[in-house]
């Protein structure tokens, strides 16, 4: 190639990326800053107006509460004038002229007589209420409280509204129960204090009592509360305020651009019919009576808070935009500098699966330090390529695993001693079969029965040492380490012989014998200096050979040491065939053969009967020693 560029040229474009992740920094410091600021300032506002409506609230009752100690002190010390409540009309009227906020005043004595002022008329009653169980029940709570306290509101005919009670009890010097001091305030005077309240347009303030009744609301200070006896506030679902209808089923909870820390909860819908977004603020509040108060307010985003939420919007598409472009640039020249790399990786992997065929060649590059990665590897292809070939051709004269093993170690082969499990087969009537097929045909068949036996052999991680004529001779844990050499053995005998049984070979059926031994083997090359061959040698490798040719005598197709049973952790149904004395052996040995081989489990039980043969039962393992 003629031109090729530096690989230090091509890192100047790195910057880019650098740049984006500079203006994807500051952008996003920005914008969490701006963001910060306005989720600060919209819950300090939104928090303020709560606070300011409790607060205000708070201020325009307390005078309530105080009167409620100042004239329950006054009767208590003028007791004695109890028994003529029409003294205290002076003083109750004047009290009423210092709390514009309370419509009446009462004073109930445990005996159920009550007098009652009231500021509509500026007169007093007396009633007999002693006949009224509510009435009875609630003078009797005073005898157990010693505080003033906000009963749940209630529709009074008196003034044809509904109104809020404060009460109080009032008690004697020596501190018995003498009645109840009851104040009342108008629930629209509520209406109309928080509307007046309302800081600036977009803003709806509201006070509920508990979740679904309607306790003040701009709109009822212009409209009656339409309260009764049986139902003294209106419920949340017949006030005309489809945006406060929403408030308990929100499309939205936790809002963004408010804080949800501390006792202020917000959540937000979208009104189709207004075609807005609002905004609810509330808290809880249990200062008022057995029920808890909600403090609140909507807000229409149009009016509340607009500029705000627009520039914070507008910063952040900004920011989206300009970091979306840096980014776009610098993934564009980091797919162009990574896709030589990126090329060598797939191959790579393709090398670590051993998938050399389907490696294609690199492409060049005009990075000089990647064309120089690209050919580099391409050649490195191609000679694995070669050395592949290589170790395939060596691996149909000697077993794929010691081909390997050449390989990796320059040609040389160190012999290796282990204990290690021997499997030798033979052909029945092979000699026979050759007479009979002829020498091609007899070659066909060999070579087919080999290649499903090699496959059995293989898969258990054991290696074909030797073929010689008809048999083979295969090694577990020797040169492939096999932890399970004895159990791997047992499974691929019974495997063969499934085989051997269910299937031909070149056309032709088979029948085999099969002798199995553990011990230690010793396995490397073997030959003159120019002409070697990799086999395994030791006495399992003869005993092996020994039990394989026994299966004459007893009629099976298989016989397995006692040294192997005893490692083969019950892989198969075993049953022994007794001790026999074998050419080579010091002492007799012990032998098994496969349940699932019948010959043998008949031959077992006719040597039984007639020649004594010292037998073990069945069993899964093998004798104790």
């Amino acid at each position: 190639m003629k031109l090729r560029i530096p690989i230090r040229f091509v890192t100047v474009f790195g910057v880019t990326a650098l740049v984006a992740v500079a203006v994807g920094l500051v952008f996003y410091l920005g914008f969490a800053s701006a963001t910060k600021n306005t989720r600060l300032l919209m819950t300090n506002q939104s928090e303020g107006l709560i606070s300011s409506m409790e607060q205000d609230i708070a201020l325009w009752l307390r005078p309530v509460q105080l009167q409620a100690n100042w004239v329950a002190e006054y009767v208590s010390s003028n007791e004695q004038d109890l028994l003529a409540l029409e003294k205290f009309d002076d003083f109750m009227l004047g009290s009423l002229a210092a709390t514009s906020q309370v419509a009446g005043i009462a004073i109930i004595k445990t005996d159920g007589t009550i007098r009652r002022w009231s500021r509509s008329f500026a007169a007093a009653t007396t009633e007999d209420w002693s006949t009224r169980t509510d009435i009875m029940q609630w003078i009797a709570s005073g005898e157990t409280r010693t505080e003033p306290s906000w009963v749940e509101p209630f529709f009074t005919q008196t003034i044809d509204k509904t109104v809020l009670l404060h009460d109080m009890p009032i008690r004697s010097k020596d501190g018995s129960l003498l009645g109840m001091l009851a104040q009342i305030v108008p629930v629209e005077e509520l209406s109309n204090h928080v509307a007046n309240a309302t800081p600036r347009a977009g803003i709806t303030p509201f006070i509920l009592y508990g979740k679904n009744r309607v306790l003040a609301h701009p709109s009822l200070s212009r409209q009656s509360n339409d309260g009764t006896a049986y139902k003294p506030l209106m419920d949340l679902n017949r006030l005309d305020d489809t945006v406060l209808d929403r408030l308990w089923s929100p499309d939205t909870e936790n809002l963004f651009l408010f804080s949800e820390e501390g006792e202020f909860h917000t959540s937000g819908t979208f009104i189709e019919e207004h075609d807005r977004f609002y905004v609810y603020i509330y808290k809880s509040v249990e200062n008022y009576g057995p029920v808890p108060w909600v403090f609140g307010a909507y807000l229409n985003t149009d009016l509340y808070g607009g500029d705000e939420t627009q520039r914070l919007l507008r910063a952040l598409v900004g920011s989206i935009l300009v970091l979306l472009a840096a980014l776009a640039g610098a993934i564009y020249l980091g797919r162009y500098i990574t896709r030589p790399i990126t090329a060598i990786a797939a191959a790579t992997h393709l090398v670590d699966a051993n998938k050399l065929d389907e490696i294609p060649l690199l492409p060049r590059s005009r990075m000089k330090e990647l064309d120089d990665a690209a050919q580099s590897f391409n050649q490195m292809i191609v000679d694995l390529r070669q050395r592949t070939l290589i170790r395939q051709t060596l691996g149909q004269f000697v077993p794929e695993e010691v081909a390997r093993t050449l390989l990796s170690e320059g040609g040389n082969l160190t012999s290796k001693t282990t204990v290690a499990t021997v499997l030798c087969s033979d052909i029945e009537n092979f000699t026979g079969m050759t007479e009979s097929l002829g020498a091609n045909k007899t070659v066909d068949v060999l070579n087919a029965y080999f290649s499903a036996m090699v496959d059995i052999v293989e898969r258990h991680d054991g290696v074909v040492t030797q073929f010689h004529g008809d048999a083979l001779i295969a090694t577990f844990n020797i040169p492939i380490d096999n932890s399970e050499h004895a159990k791997s053995a047992v499974l691929v005998a019974s495997e063969m012989l499934g085989t051997i049984e269910s299937q031909q070979f070149a056309g032709h059926s088979l029948r085999a014998r099969i002798g199995i031994d553990t011990g230690t083997v010793v396995a490397g090359a073997v030959g003159a200096a120019g002409r070697l061959s990799y086999t395994a040698y030791g006495d399992s490798v003869n005993l092996a050979a020994r039990l394989e040719q026994l299966n004459k005598k007893f009629g099976t197709r298989v016989l397995i040491s006692e040294n192997t049973v005893k490692l083969a952790e019950d892989a198969m149904q075993l049953i022994a065939m007794g001790r026999v004395s074998i050419r080579g052996q010091t002492a007799p040995v012990q032998t098994y053969s496969l349940e699932s081989d019948t010959l043998s489990e008949q031959f077992a039980l006719n040597s039984q009967r007639q020649s004594k043969l010292a037998l073990t039962l069945k069993t899964n393992k093998p004798p104790k020693p």
